[in-house]
């Protein structure tokens, strides 16, 4: 059971980096967060059944255990009391990394190590099956540099490599806290020693890799994670280690100067004229790192609306994961002033404040102690690997300043400090007092541990399926095949029927399937899709109550409706008024809204919307346009007039629209 133990941590440790598929929703997040529980489930019952085995309770209790129990009480908590139970426990969906039940995953993995992994297993581990992981997951990175996968992704991925981890920040936080391990082994080897280049090349391969991801945070992450482990390898060896110290960082400094980093330009760059370091790390796939506004002024922004959370939830914040539904609520008028005005925001982009606005005082105060014992247990014992370890755990904790944990990220996370548990005690030899074969209730306490291992992998894996089908529906939907779509969500709904998400997209589906019907003429068909329309997004209402996306989506199911039956913009239009009740500074709702009012003729209404639209967004161009629109319907010229010139001179100088409609009025 120990040698099933160790290979199931070499699994975990393996895989869970490199494995992605394309036919889930999410490609990258999601089948690593589905890997941890399976592996987690085998690892608890395989340390359960070896408990069983050799009749002892075999638990190792550290330094870690009341700070980490503690953690896990307060998210729990925490999750009783959320706004959206189900996105407490299951996480976000599309992050799924943070939720309570992978919260549960990752503090079983940590105790099921240290209580079952050998001291030397550690280093086999770290040798065998994280570096090999990480150079693979480096290699495709770098080959993604050079257009090995160019076209098939939306992102520029030449301009920032994202590999098999998804996005630029999330590999560069992962690759920061395995640098130092890499250098730590290469300190092990003699210069002259080929395991030292080998070594030192796993450690350049990395840092190109990082220089390629464009990740500012990322290179801060290193700086913080290169200055630990090397200020205190000097400091407890100087003479030793000056020659592999003067070698490696001379080699990464050649490196920066070749490939340039986020603030220096390569050698290439300064020959050529091509976009500047600032254009290319501004180049990424997420809301913070798509042009337009620079994303540390974002962040601010985003910073803030997460201290308006906690503020007015400070114990127990508002569930665990719901920052994408609390931040709506005081999210800051200012955001509609960026080019990311309206891109939806899950996370706060500071691990810390998302912790504080989602889990409270409580939570975040846990998750501080926790770090600092952590930190505690990595400098208790000196030695180069551990001081390998503390670097990158702190580098990891400082590139979560400036983003969220994911699942690889989260993984060493819990795992470094165990790492460090295990290396500094002594070999952990369990003898077996009473050998031979197994008693009856041993075999039945076994079988019923296997029964429970096996129900818990098809609850698992039914999970999976049901996400597979709900992403076939998408994609149907997507071609306008809404009878394929609607078959594959009532397919995933059967499957998982309290995922909201599932059920806002299918009554989308059966709208649009509704409106088809309806030109065909087939009122029967028509109706029966209607109702099942305004039944799933009533459903997906209920489930997600806080959830402004399944607002919005529910808003776009009465518009289509709207289409057969008008009476059906009253409910887009009440739709819309709860919305604005979760999102008070959108300007987009606010804008639907007044456009709502205009159509079912409450003019009145409707200018006080665009009143609101542009006062929380001035350069709102369509706002102000329509707004215009509306005083020329009432022969308010004008005050359209007034609209139409702000356009011309502080928007949009060369609309022709704009232009056409004031010369119009004049």
């Amino acid at each position: 059971m120990k040698k099933l133990l160790f290979w199931l941590f070499a699994t975990l440790i393996f895989f869970v980096p490199l494995i992605l598929w394309p036919y889930t929703s999410e490609v990258f997040e999601f089948n690593k967060m589905v890997l941890v529980y399976i592996l987690t489930v085998l690892v608890a019952g395989s340390w359960i059944i070896r408990m069983i085995i050799e009749r002892k309770i075999i638990f190792r209790r550290t330094l870690l255990d009341f700070p980490l129990l503690a953690f896990l009480v307060s998210q729990l908590i925490s999750t009783l009391v959320s706004i959206d139970p189900y996105t407490s426990w299951f996480g976000y969906y599309s992050r799924f990394n943070g939720g309570m039940f992978s919260v549960i995953s990752y503090s079983l993995l940590f105790w099921a190590f240290v209580s079952n992994i050998e001291k030397n297993d550690v280093v086999k581990l770290l040798k065998y099956s994280l570096l090999p992981s990480a150079v693979l997951v480096s290699i495709y990175g770098v080959l993604e540099h050079f257009g090995i996968d160019k076209s098939i992704w939306v992102q520029d991925v030449q301009s920032r490599i994202f590999s098999t981890l998804g996005q630029p920040n999330w590999l560069a936080a992962w690759i920061v806290a395995l640098i130092p391990i890499t250098q730590s082994f290469a300190l092990g080897e003699k210069t002259k020693n080929t395991k030292f280049w080998i070594y030192a090349g796993i450690s350049v391969l990395f840092f190109a890799t990082l220089l390629f991801t464009k990740s500012r945070s990322g290179l801060f992450g290193t700086v913080v994670a290169e200055l630990v482990f090397w200020g205190l390898t000097l400091w407890k060896s100087k003479s030793e280690i000056l020659r592999p110290f003067l070698i490696l960082n001379s080699i990464f400094l050649i490196l920066a100067i070749l490939i340039g980093t986020q603030f220096t330009p390569s050698i290439g760059q300064l020959f050529t004229k091509g976009p500047s370091t600032k254009e290319q790390a501004t180049s990424g796939n997420t809301a913070l790192e798509t042009g337009g506004t620079e994303s540390g002024t974002i962040r601010k922004i985003v910073w803030s609306g997460a201290l308006q959370i906690w503020l007015h939830y400070p114990i127990f914040g508002t569930g665990v994961e719901t920052f994408a539904y609390s931040y709506y609520q005081f999210r800051p008028a200012a955001h509609n002033l960026t080019s990311e005005w309206d891109f939806i925001y899950n996370k706060a982009h500071n691990e810390f404040l998302n912790v504080a606005a989602s889990t409270g005082t409580v939570g975040l105060g846990s998750y501080l102690v926790l770090i600092g014992f952590s930190i505690y247990i990595l400098v208790k014992k000196p030695g180069i690997l551990n001081y390998s370890l503390l670097a990158g755990y702190l580098g990891l904790s400082a590139t979560n300043f400036f983003g969220f944990s994911v699942v690889p990220t989260q993984l060493e996370f819990f795992l470094f400090p165990a790492f460090a548990i295990v290396l500094m005690n002594e070999e952990l030899r369990i003898k077996n007092e009473k050998k031979g074969t197994l008693t009856n209730n041993q075999k039945v306490g076994i079988a019923a541990i296997l029964i429970l291992l096996s129900y818990l992998l098809f609850l698992i894996s039914r999970y999976w399926y049901a996400d597979t089908r709900y992403n076939f529906g998408k994609a149907y939907s997507s071609q306008g095949k809404y009878s394929d779509a609607v078959n594959y969500f009532n397919e995933a709904i059967s499957f998982v029927p309290d995922q909201a998400i599932y059920r806002s997209d299918l009554a989308n589906a059966y709208a649009n399937q509704a409106l088809i019907s309806f030109k065909q003429k087939d009122a029967t068909a028509t109706k029966a899709s209607i109702d099942s329309a305004i039944s799933e997004s009533d459903k997906a209402v209920a489930l997600s109550p806080a959830n402004l996306n399944i607002k919005r989506s529910r808003f776009a199911v009465f518009v289509i409706l709207s289409t057969i039956n008008p009476n059906y913009l009253l409910n887009a239009r009440d739709t819309l008024e709860e919305a604005v009740k979760l999102a008070p500074t959108d300007a987009k709702l606010f804008y639907n809204l007044s456009l709502t009012y205009a159509r079912t003729r409450q003019t009145d209404k409707a200018i006080t919307a665009l009143q609101k639209t542009i006062e929380l967004k001035p350069d709102y161009r369509d706002a102000r346009l329509a707004y215009a629109l509306l005083l020329i319907s009432l022969k308010r010229t004008a005050e359209a007039r007034v609209q139409l010139e702000y356009i011309l001179t502080n928007i949009a100088p060369n609309d022709s629209l704009t232009k056409q409609t004031l010369e119009g009025i004049r």
